[in-house]
């Protein structure tokens, strides 16, 4: 979660201008009952979408057999993080878009509470679209981005 500096973490984005995109869930709570059990013991990589697996060959300078090693280490993380009580969110001073897709992983009831929580807040729910769509839709998940970052304030 970023709080003041402008930074990328943890698919959070904040621009120079102090607006903040963010697009992950605060804690496990958001998550319904299916998404926890898929973040159980084990993360299979066949649950996966193909398109992650396709992504890190092209990029990785271990290799695309190294994708399995990098997800058993995110699941590990998964498990635990991110943890985020919802009233740490009231901290975040700077104007904030709360993006989400309606068949996201993370539930659009948690995303909302994100968004209440946050002082200057806005709740973006992109229609028909996954937890991946930013990757899936680029296009897609453009639009209420730059129509967030281009509001003066």
């Amino acid at each position: 979660m970023a709080t003041s500096e402008p930074q990328i973490r943890n698919g959070n984005y904040v621009d120079a201008g102090g607006r903040h995109t963010y697009y992950e869930v605060a804690n496990h709570d958001g998550f319904p009952a299916e998404a926890r059990e898929m973040l159980g013991p084990s993360l299979s990589p066949e649950i996966l979408p193909p398109f992650l697996r396709e992504l890190y060959a092209n990029v990785s300078p271990d290799g695309p057999e190294h994708f399995d090693v990098v997800l058993e280490k995110l699941s590990a993380t998964w498990k635990t993080e991110p943890s985020f009580e919802l009233s740490e969110l009231e901290r975040l001073a700077m104007p904030t878009l709360v993006m989400i897709g309606d068949r996201d992983l993370v539930t659009v009831e948690h995303a909302a509470a994100m968004q209440r929580a946050i002082r200057d807040a806005q709740l973006a729910v992109v229609p028909g679209a996954s937890h991946g769509f930013p990757m899936e839709t680029p296009e897609l998940a453009s639009r209420p981005v730059i129509a967030f970052l281009s509001q003066s304030r």
